[in-house]
């Protein structure tokens, strides 16, 4: 038997089990007697509704339907998001996939170039962890993972133009650098998150985006080619190029969101304050329009 598949599913019946449906729904097989106490969980439950009301527009096990899926995918707002997804993390993954197989064809023995790839690792935890707080802090999305992209692109100049032979240890540097640049997917994992509004259609553009970001890993490992190792001249000004593709596209699509938060601020400032009320009131009209809402602002 396949002990890694048993395993897996060992885990799934564990997580089954052991796992509450709800902050109110905590008893389960192991747990006989609930998670939380009911003064616990009325203020999990306010907390959760507190952060994020549209959670309290869909019921928890209510399925997500064809019509809701088309609605996700038709969103124009999520489309920039799409492509970022698509394009924006393709410059630093050959630099990151082929780091330990550069390493050795640069001359260093397996055991070096394994140890050489903790740094890199170390400092894109740090980096990851400091943009994520500042763009928390900030409220910020578009400039901070402008950032990501400023950090890769003039070191991938800068090994584009490494002449070939030597400078190892200067390349290892540059190689350190692309790999450990501040990650920003969780920010925009998160961006896509804030502007979806409603549960169903979160969950959809959340797998949608994750989909996609899996389509450009597989773009991104047929950028460097056998015959342009091992310093792959080619392939790092096509990275260059993707990166430059990328800036365009936050910019755009920071931009258009920027747009679509005027066209509704230019409606909204025209209804009387009788009609905001009676507009926001309208609980079935803000589960069907969701981010469309007049009320509601598409995070930049």
């Amino acid at each position: 038997m396949n002990h890694p598949n048993l395993h897996f599913q060992a885990d799934h019946l564990q997580s089954f089990i052991y796992l509450p449906n709800s902050p109110t729904q905590s008893k389960t097989i192991l747990w006989r007697n609930g998670w939380y106490t009911e003064r616990e969980e009325i203020i999990l439950t306010n907390r959760i509704l507190r952060d994020d009301p549209a959670k309290g527009l869909t019921a928890l096990k209510e399925p997500a339907t064809w019509k809701d899926i088309k609605n996700a995918w038709s969103d124009k707002s999520m489309w920039g998001l799409y492509f970022i997804g698509l394009i924006a993390y393709i410059p630093a993954s050959p630099v990151q996939g082929y780091l330990t197989l550069t390493l050795n064809r640069l001359g260093f023995s397996r055991f070096e170039s394994n140890m050489l790839t903790i740094p890199s690792a170390a400092l894109q935890i740090v980096t990851m962890l400091a943009l994520a707080f500042s763009s928390e802090f900030f409220n910020e999305r578009t400039l901070h993972c402008i950032i990501g992209e400023f950090w890769i692109m003039p070191l991938l100049a800068a090994l584009l133009g490494l002449p070939n032979g030597g400078r190892e240890w200067g390349r290892f540097s540059l190689i350190t650098l692309i790999s450990g640049y501040p990650y920003f997917h969780p920010i925009v994992s998160a961006w896509i998150s804030e502007n979806t509004f409603d549960v169903k259609k979160r969950a959809i553009t959340a797998a949608t985006y994750n989909v996609i970001v899996q389509f450009g890993s597989a773009i991104s490992s047929q950028i460097y080619r056998k015959y342009d190792s091992p310093y792959y001249k080619q392939g790092n000004t096509v990275l260059i190029s993707i990166c430059a593709l990328s800036l365009v596209t936050f910019v755009v699509q920071r931009l258009w969101l920027g747009i679509l938060n005027k066209r509704k601020d230019a409606v909204w400032d025209t209804m009387s304050q009788e009609e905001r009320v009676a507009y926001q009131e309208d609980k079935a009209a803000r589960e069907i329009d969701g981010n469309k809402r007049l009320d509601f602002r598409f995070a930049l």
